[in-house]
């Protein structure tokens, strides 16, 4: 009872601040993923408040707090932990900007602040860069979310380098014009075969005839609306005959360029826990009519460039079984990348991707990371919850040293 009233007690305060005070801000959607510039958050909260919050186990007490970006007037947000390791003070943390005040910050309803637990705030936020520069250069309508870096202070202390990743939801939809009441649909795949419907209700037309595996949600899924698991509520469930049919399905259904796109991206950064290797950790996007095909896109890309070794098959994982390398494939592997017309594809994007002024050549790479180590090395080396493995500059060189291994790799498996 106490800890209610001291947070009724402050959202009030905190409510009057904010319908007196001008937000200001100070950036704008797209803008605020820069991935060269380093913006500064603060959050100001009760201290009983924020203790709680990192202690949440279940990653579900949300709290109020004033937000702000430096040289910005603060407005009244909620923040939540998300489950995510914790690395001393910092914890991951979704910041809700419209869940007391009818308000958007930066063009944004929600902030997705990822510490980096997995490998670091570097890898995540490169691989993301990565999927940005796919869909940006590559012809295609992939369209991934955008992800930047941003320090974060709270209560006034640093809590270090976090990465801002841009967080699907209506106003992701709304911000790229692809989204129209009644004829668009957002679920989410945080597991394997299990599918959220975030937004529009209820099943899309392209989830219920895609009933089959990988795309069904199982036994236990077909929901009917929001919160419930998707993947189809189709009882006469059809699936395609042979690979030629199969191929026309999901070529009028899914923009398998799209899909591929998104994939190789993955295979390059060894993601394994992505649509492809794992068949989770994505969201999909569908929408009314026959023109307008599905859309997969990432999320949470924190077990990228794990270990030193750069090599692995682009087809599957690699296992070694009674002294022998065996190809392991998950579901959606085995139907789409063992389909003849979407190997062929998926080769092609790759090369593409890979070759000299594609938007993952090597040297682009490194030019990048050649910038980003000047823009972030300063906030790096000052956060006190630093999981790097050694330097900084350790850091960027071990990533420059890896992304040439990988190209080389690839391109071998390619036969280039």
């Amino acid at each position: 009872m106490k800890k209610q009233t001291r947070m009724l007690a402050q959202l009030l305060v905190l409510a009057f601040f904010a319908l007196n005070t001008s937000p200001g801000h100070a950036y704008e959607w797209p803008g605020v993923y820069d991935p060269l510039q380093v913006i500064t958050l603060n959050l100001d909260m009760d201290p009983g408040d924020w203790s709680d919050v990192k202690a949440d186990g279940s990653y579900t007490l949300e709290v109020p707090a004033q937000f702000w970006a430096d040289g910005e007037s603060p407005i009244l947000v909620s923040v939540r932990r998300k489950s995510a390791d914790a690395l001393g003070d910092k914890v991951s943390l979704k910041i809700d900007i419209n869940e007391y005040v009818n308000q958007t910050w930066s063009g944004l309803k929600k902030l997705s602040l990822e510490n980096g637990d997995d490998v670091d705030v570097v890898a995540e936020g490169f691989a993301w860069y990565l999927n940005r520069q796919a869909a940006a250069v590559y012809p295609s309508n992939y369209t991934p979310g955008l992800a930047a870096w941003v320090r974060l202070y709270v209560n006034g202390e640093y809590m270090g380098v976090y990465l801002n990743v841009e967080q699907p939801d209506k106003t992701f939809l709304k911000n790229r014009n692809i989204y129209t009441k009644g004829q668009t649909w957002l679920y989410k795949a945080s597991d394997v075969n299990s599918y959220e419907l975030k937004v529009g209700d209820p099943d899309s037309p392209t989830t219920t005839t895609l009933c089959y595996s990988p795309f069904s949600a199982g036994s236990d899924g077909g929901g009917k609306g929001k919160g419930k698991k998707g993947g189809g509520t189709n009882t006469d469930c059809a699936v395609p005959e042979d690979d030629a049919a199969m191929a026309a399905e999901l070529n009028s259904l899914i923009d398998m360029d799209s899909m591929l796109t998104q994939g190789a991206v993955s295979a390059f950064t060894l993601g394994p826990d992505a649509l492809f290797s794992k068949g989770k950790n994505f969201y999909y996007i569908d929408f009314a009519g026959e023109a307008a095909k599905r859309l997969y896109i990432p999320w949470d890309l924190d077990s990228v460039f794990v270990g030193n070794s750069a090599e692995g098959s682009i087809y599957g994982s690699e296992k070694k079984q009674r002294g022998k390398m065996v190809l392991s494939q998950s579901p959606y592997e085995e139907v789409i990348l063992n389909n003849p017309e979407f190997r062929a594809q998926y080769d092609q994007i790759m090369e593409n991707l890979l070759m000299i002024g594609g938007p993952l050549q090597v040297e682009a790479q490194i030019a990048f990371l050649d910038d980003l180590e000047v823009v972030l090395t300063s906030a790096l080396q000052d956060d006190p919850n630093n999981n790097i493995d050694g330097s900084v500059a350790g850091r960027f060189a071990s990533l420059r040293d890896w992304v040439i291994r990988r190209a080389a790799n690839i391109n071998q498996q390619l036969g280039n």
